[in-house]
């Protein structure tokens, strides 16, 4: 069974629920919003106003048979409704640790590391060291400008930040710089807004994404030497070959020679 959550606006399992004063609490495993559901049952049906009421009976007759005689009623114009039936499930999202849909444009340059960050990996750095401990950077040799993604990915990403809680959005983006070879890039992206915003859920969705992404790219390896290679190497052990059997002629002929 799958439901729609509004936290993310995404077709998810129902994985696991809990009871909570008599309704339904599911949790969203994409975005982390709790929804709560629980169904409201219609009213009962009023019982027709010329249906027979008990103190209207009248007993009569003698003897020991007994005819108890009811008030002479109208036929129903119609037949009786239906049992009452559960109406639709209402959901409630409980936004308590969902993501807030609003803008997530930084102050500075979203491309640039915040301060107390290496500029190139995003590592917390140290200010008695010179250079990154994780990527080796030295940080008096950084330039900005060979660390900027391409414009394409540029316009996504900032389209992207002022729809952040969108994740067909985030997926979209990822497509595009899977196919451009730029998902390093991506991922130094979503590292960058980590650095700004550490519990950021689509962030590190996003940066877990990458990662799953550039390690589920394997290249294909070949059954076999190239064609090229395959190609030298033969030519090479041929003409060692005739090599061989020129000197064997030689050394055969000055036998003979020798012989006479």
């Amino acid at each position: 069974m799958k439901y729609q959550c509004e936290g993310c606006e995404r077709l998810v399992p129902v994985e696991s629920f809990q009871v909570e004063g008599g309704q339904l609490s599911v949790t969203c495993r994409a975005c982390g919003a709790r929804t709560l559901a629980g169904p409201s049952l219609a009213p009962s049906p009023a019982a027709p106003p010329d249906a027979p009421r008990p103190e209207d009976a009248k007993v009569r007759g003698g003897g020991e048979g007994v005819a108890v005689a009811l008030p002479a009623q109208a036929p129903f114009a119609s037949a009786p409704p239906a049992p009452p039936r559960p109406n639709a499930t209402a959901l409630r999202v409980v936004r308590s640790d969902a993501p807030p849909a609003v803008s997530a444009i930084p102050d500075g340059d979203p491309f640039q590391a915040p301060p107390g960050h290496c500029p190139k990996c995003v590592a917390p750095l140290r200010e008695d060291e010179g250079a990154c401990a994780q990527c080796g950077l030295v940080y008096a040799n950084f330039i900005p400008e060979e660390h900027q993604p391409s414009e394409v990915l540029a316009t996504q990403w900032h389209a992207l930040l002022r729809t952040w809680s969108d994740w067909d959005a985030h997926d979209r983006l990822l497509t595009t710089a899977m196919g451009r070879g730029e998902l390093a890039m991506v991922g130094r992206l979503y590292r960058l807004r980590l650095a700004r915003t550490p519990d950021d859920a689509l962030a590190l969705r996003g940066r877990d994404e990458v990662v799953r992404r550039v390690t589920s790219v394997v290249p294909l390896a070949a059954d076999g030497p190239s064609p090229d290679l395959g190609r030298k190497v033969k030519n090479i052990v041929m003409g060692a070959v005739l090599l061989v059997a020129l000197v064997l002629v030689l050394v055969l002929s000055q036998m003979m020679r020798g012989s006479f």
